[in-house]
C-alpha cells in the first residue's frame, strides 16, 4: 500500500509549504516525512494538519481487488 500524501494535500487545495506551516516544521522536513519511511507519529501529524484520518493518506486498492 503506497502513501498518497501529495494527493491528499492537493485535494484540499493546499501546498506542502502550507501544510508544513500548520505542522510547525520546515517544508524540507515535511518533504522528508513524505518521501522517506514516515513513522506513525509523522503520519498522525500530517493527518492532523490536513484535518483527515491517517487512512486517507494511503492509496487503497479498488474494493473489487480484494474479492475472489
Amino acid at each position: 500500500m503506497a502513501l498518497n500524501i501529495k494527493a491528499a494535500i492537493a485535494a484540499r487545495g493546499l501546498t506542502a509549504t502550507q501544510v508544513a506551516d500548520r505542522m510547525g516544521v520546515s517544508p524540507s522536513t515535511l518533504s522528508a516525512m513524505m518521501n522517506e519511511n514516515p513513522t506513525l507519529s509523522s503520519l498522525e501529524r500530517i493527518a492532523e494538519a490536513l484535518r483527515c484520518d491517517v487512512a486517507e493518506l494511503f492509496d487503497r486498492p479498488p474494493c473489487w481487488a480484494n474479492k475472489k
